[in-house]
């Protein structure tokens, strides 16, 4: 076994750069010579990039929209065979490209036999055609049935099922602290994009009148309010723990579930950040509490009406503080809530998150799909907001519209 870095392969005979579409394999799965690592988009076609060896895939280094050249790096993986003679070796990749490497994965205990896992079911059968078309409509390609040859999935058998059914709701649940406005413009763009878009304050914050300090109360305060139907969560940190533990209950509604820099995957939390934001008495105290948010500067103005906002709340807050973390430990696990969904699930991170850390995402299952924001802070959706709403878009996409090019 060795770690290596895998880079673009040439695709096509005039082929400089590709985009990348749909990754098949999520961070932590094994896989097989053969198997289709991920998808990527010529300016010719949409094109299988495979695995030339055994495997185990450890971390992403590029996204779906992502444009990569000929022979960047797109992902480190162990492989059972010598590494001495890849074309690009981690110390080349530290020296040529410092802004991709990615810390090493620090994986459980009980993964680093990854011969012992039980690897996740193959790829899909399907022309690229028909993974394009399943892209640009929401269509679930391991949900249908190929009329091809053994069995592989055509673009018109992913043309008949995006004639059939709604799209889901998207319900957007904030993190700690903030409230609904704290998606800021996420809402109206889901909504360009074709979706029904709910963003609920969560109990204790905002206007919300509903008191309770545990995931479960804060669950069953938030049910009620919750649109029919099919439906997307996506969570931010607190408020992703709070979808991770709703899904579970959803069962078949719950058609994605799309957490970012989620709490209760892991053990460590900063605890400069909420024992700041709750001591604070000053507009510069408290500046100095979300400045590890890295979310930019904050007028002194619209920082004074933070703290008094935040001061009318602060006795909810401490008591959600208190059951979600203490001594910079996290309190809840959403790891098993994640465990046995039905639904697609997809976990992002910035990697220069100063609240959570990004290399928790080892504990996750092995089917979520992982997405790593380089250089973004406890506030991804915010640092790269096109990048968010394309996952989120091709994710959710209502199967009567297309995404925007």
């Amino acid at each position: 076994m060795g770690r290596m870095t895998l880079t673009l392969p040439r695709l096509g005979e005039t082929m400089e750069e590709a985009r990348v579409t749909d990754w098949l394999v999520a961070p932590g799965a094994a896989y097989r010579r053969g198997d289709v690592l991920l998808e990527v988009e010529t300016d010719k076609t949409v094109v299988e990039v495979p695995a030339l060896a055994d495997g185990v895939l450890v971390a992403q280094l590029v996204v779906p929209g992502d444009m990569v050249a000929l022979d960047q790096p797109i992902a480190e993986v162990e492989v059972a065979f010598d590494t001495t003679t890849a074309r690009t070796t981690p110390a080349i990749l530290a020296e040529a490209t410092p802004a991709l490497v990615v810390a090493p994965v620090i994986m459980p205990p009980e993964a680093h036999n990854w011969r012992a896992l039980v690897a996740p079911p193959g790829p899909v059968a399907a022309s690229p055609a028909a993974r394009a078309a399943a892209r640009a409509a929401g269509v679930d390609l391991s949900e249908l049935t190929g009329s091809g040859r053994r069995g592989r999935i055509m673009a018109s058998d992913v043309a008949g099922a995006a004639s059939q059914g709604a799209a889901a709701s998207v319900v957007l649940l904030h993190g700690l602290f903030d409230d609904a406005r704290g998606w800021r413009d996420l809402p109206e763009q889901l909504r360009a994009l074709g979706h029904a878009s709910h963003a609920l304050d969560l109990p204790g914050h905002g206007s919300s009148p509903a008191v309770a300090a545990t995931l479960d109360g804060m669950a069953d305060a938030l049910a009620p309010w919750l649109p029919d139907g099919p439906l997307v969560l996506i969570g931010h940190s607190l408020g992703a723990a709070l979808a991770a533990r709703l899904a579970r209950r959803l069962g078949t509604r719950l058609t994605r579930l799309i957490l970012i820099a989620p709490a209760g995957i892991g053990a460590r939390i900063n605890p400069d950040f909420t024992q700041g934001i709750l001591a604070a008495r000053t507009p510069a105290a408290l500046g100095r509490a979300l400045a590890l948010l890295d979310a930019g500067p904050i007028s002194p103005s619209a920082m004074a009406l933070e703290l008094e906002r935040l001061i009318t709340l602060r006795d909810g807050h401490a008591l959600i503080s208190a059951a979600m973390a203490q001594d910079g430990l996290q309190q809840i696990d959403i790891t098993a809530d994640l465990a046995n969904l039905a639904c697609p699930v997809s976990v992002i991170f910035g990697t220069a998150d100063r609240i959570l850390h990004w290399q928790d995402i080892a504990h996750l299952p092995a089917h979520v799909a992982c997405h790593l924001v380089h250089g973004a802070g406890h506030l991804p959706h915010l640092a790269a907001p096109g990048l968010i709403a394309r996952l989120i878009g091709h994710a959710t996409a209502p199967r009567d519209r297309r995404m925007p090019t």
